[in-house]
């Protein structure tokens, strides 16, 4: 459901013309977001930015939110509110606009960036950013030396190559791994590739944001990113 913030479909529904003239808009450098042109259709847009259309003011910006939040184990990272145990169900409805910086998938847990500033979304999402996200690991089995060879070299996933990990082994059966890229359950894929299977994956850090003392569930609000 990500598309509800991309700005074509923002615009569309502003200004209640059809997705392909928004993207004609955009296209012909008509469309500005806070006072700069924005060409790229597909830029996710929170609901705080100004946005002007041929020079005419379409929606009116509001303030900024930053949020650090703790997802539970078995909460879907969707905007979908009709999915059971989506996350907005444990957050105040102050936060009901914000959208999260990437995903953790449904039996992950840990830290997770929520806002409603789409230049922050494009300025730490982007592949060029390179922003480390960093994970404890506890596994089923003890840890192999095959398995830590897998995250520390390139390791083949589907039709691309893994980048090189930075893995700190912690005890016989956990590890601690920082990631520079996001690759749908790299970490649970690659354990199972080597006779392993995760049983339980925490987010800890998520470029310079820790967990540091919030619990399942909590989030602090920042300042910024």
């Amino acid at each position: 459901m990500q598309f509800r913030f991309h700005l074509s479909y923002q615009l569309s529904k502003i200004t209640r013309c059809s997705h392909k003239q928004a993207v004609q808009f955009c296209k012909n450098s008509m469309v500005q977001i806070d006072g700069q042109i924005e060409t790229n259709p597909r830029r996710i847009i929170g609901s705080n930015e100004e946005i002007k259309l041929d020079s005419i003011l379409v929606r009116e910006g509001i303030a900024h939110k930053y949020l650090l939040f703790y997802k539970p184990n078995l909460y879907e990272c969707t905007s979908n509110r009709t999915i059971e145990n989506n996350l907005y169900e444990l957050l105040p409805s102050s936060f009901q606009d914000l959208f999260s910086l990437g995903r953790l998938d449904k039996n992950s847990e840990g830290l997770l960036l929520l806002t409603n500033d789409g230049q922050a979304y494009k300025d730490l999402m982007c592949k060029e950013a390179e922003v480390e996200k960093e994970y404890l690991v506890h596994t089923f089995q003890p840890i192999s030396d095959l398995l830590k060879e897998s995250f520390i070299h390139p390791f083949q996933l589907g039709q691309r190559f893994t980048l090189p990990a930075h893995f700190e082994q912690v005890d016989e059966s956990s590890f601690k791994l920082i990631l520079k890229e996001g690759i749908n359950r790299h970490i649970r894929r690659i354990c199972a590739k080597n006779g392993n299977q995760v049983r339980q994956l925490i987010r800890i850090r998520f470029g310079n944001h820790v967990l540091n003392n919030l619990k399942s569930g909590e989030w602090k609000e920042i300042a910024g990113f």
